[in-house]
């Protein structure tokens, strides 16, 4: 370890109590989306920024500044500061940010406002050692990653507000450099059937029904429902090649019913049925494929059942991501790994998606790191990070920033 990195480190460890108190000071700011205010949050991250000596700017409620010159590459840091709703079944207080043994509880204190911190604090270690970047170190602090970067990384990136070499986004397990991320979409069923009364107009066969009989859209949903679910074993069969992170024990494709809504009264047909799933998709599965294969079955059923009213949509897709594992930005994210963790650490899958493949699409090379594990409870409740985990991840921004930037 050179000098430099050991002084990084150190004046990190000697920033932890400011770290958590500024983590849970953004714990305790409310930014679900929906329904996505952030003008409260993105405010109080620029100050901090400005604190700092650099220059912050807030486009759309997204927090960027820069650090460094033009003399060189370019690093952009992400993370996102978005979070899922709170829901229910808490047992801590979900904006509370307490801090119980060593661990920071509430909604986005992994998912990712973690990584919103680390970015921070990180840029502050290289500030205060006085580090002369030989190029340009970007910060982007943003929002509504949890809907598909809207407004958020991919307004950024299209609109090339945000331009760089590389990028480190924080949003991912810890312990392991992330350069592989699932592919997957969105799917939702929408069917109209005819409400009657359930027990003197059922939705039966001939003979047994006549032209004032229901037309029960959650039946009609079962057999798409089952196709689903037959698709499921199909994926049971091929795992990915890719290595997976210890703490994710999905290593195949998987069908998601992420929300059912139908039926108005126990004693009427039900004319409406909503379905909504997600299918992650390993990066060995090519998602317009199975997408075919879905659109098609339903094809298929509207011929064989003319009393079917449905309609599909497919609103987000998202591809797999496949980060040069071999580049010397690679290199540099995994020497910063041996010197945080003491060992090599091996790049790892992960089975989620996250804002790298808007990145990627735009020929920026992009690897993810990150505070959270298994118990983290991430989009649940008790969501927690620890502190361990939290400075890990501000140590890892900072140092593939003095390497690559130096």
């Amino acid at each position: 370890m050179e000098n430099i990195e050991k002084e990084i480190m150190e004046k990190i460890n000697k920033m932890k109590d400011e770290i958590i108190k500024f983590h849970q000071q953004l714990v305790q700011m409310p930014s679900e989306v929906p329904p996505g205010k952030y003008r409260k949050i993105s405010k109080y991250i620029a100050e901090k920024i400005n604190e700092l000596g650099m220059t912050a700017e807030i486009k759309r409620n997204n927090v960027l500044a820069e650090l460094g010159n033009s003399n060189g590459p370019s690093l952009i840091f992400n993370a996102h500061f978005d979070t899922v709703p709170v829901f229910d079944g808490w047992t801590k207080d979900p904006l509370g940010g307490e801090l119980i043994e060593n661990k920071i509880y509430g909604r986005g204190a992994a998912d990712d406002k973690a990584c919103v911190t680390a970015e921070i604090f990180a840029a502050k270690a290289l500030i205060d050692a006085g580090v002369d970047l030989n190029g340009k170190l970007i910060i982007t602090a943003v929002v509504n990653e949890e809907i598909g970067g809207i407004g958020g990384t991919e307004y950024l990136v299209n609109e090339e507000i945000v331009r760089g070499d590389v990028c480190l986004l924080g949003d991912a397990p810890s312990d392991y450099p992330i350069a592989y991320t699932e592919g997957g979409f969105q799917i939702s069923f929408n069917i109209t059937g005819i409400r009657r009364h359930s027990m003197a107009y059922p939705d039966l066969p001939s003979p047994n029904r006549n032209k004032y009989s229901g037309i029960n859209a959650i039946h009609k949903m079962l057999k798409i429902m089952n196709f689903l679910m037959e698709l499921q074993e199909d994926f049971n069969k091929e795992e990915t090649k890719y290595p997976c992170h210890p703490d994710l024990p999905s290593k195949i494709s998987s069908v998601t019913f992420s929300m059912i809504e139908g039926g108005t009264s126990l004693t009427a047909v039900p004319d409406k049925c909503l379905l909504q799933c997600w299918i992650s998709l390993i990066p060995e599965h090519d998602a317009e494929n199975i997408k075919t294969k879905i659109l098609n079955y339903i094809e298929e059923l509207k011929k064989d059942d003319t009393d079917l009213d449905i309609f599909v949509q497919i609103p987000v897709t998202i591809g797999p991501q496949i980060a040069e594992i071999n580049s010397d930005f690679a290199k540099i994210v995994k020497k910063s790994f041996k010197i945080v963790y003491g060992e090599d650490r091996e790049f790892k899958l992960f089975m989620a998606t996250d804002d790298a493949h808007l990145f990627q699409e735009k020929g920026i090379q992009t690897i993810s790191i990150g505070p959270f594990r298994g118990e983290s409870q991430i989009h649940a409740q008790d969501e927690l990070v620890y502190i361990e985990d939290l400075i890990n991840t501000t140590k890892l921004y900072a140092l593939t920033a003095l390497n690559y930037l130096k």
